[in-house]
């Protein structure tokens, strides 16, 4: 691997993931898959808020009735679609898109 060139102008055109690299590290480094997916989940720009919140709801077991996700204390509404979210309220800013969430508290 290390005789070949990289490309130029585009570093990371050849890039791709090594699972079998990624497990041996997971090993190695003992709860970096948890610090990982607990600091960033990486989504898909057709995914919708609802999708995201029931990631976040089954990574935090929680229920999916008390977690809002928020963009400047706004609360999303579900059916909105991150390219959306991006477009209207993070166009021109350095990534990563930066969201929020929240959990209410259950009523007695």
């Amino acid at each position: 691997m290390c005789n070949i060139k990289i490309h130029e102008t585009q570093p990371l055109l050849n890039l791709k993931l090594d699972r079998v690299m990624q497990d041996i590290v997971y090993k190695l480094v003992p709860g970096l898959q948890d610090i990982l997916a607990k600091t960033r989940i990486k989504m898909c720009f057709r995914a919708e808020v609802r999708h995201l919140r029931r990631v976040l709801c089954h990574r935090l077991m929680l229920n999916p009735q008390h977690v809002q996700l928020l963009f400047d204390n706004e609360v999303l509404p579900d059916h909105m679609t991150m390219k959306q979210i991006w477009l209207s309220r993070w166009f021109g800013k350095p990534s990563p898109l930066l969201l929020q969430y929240s959990v209410k508290e259950k009523r007695r």
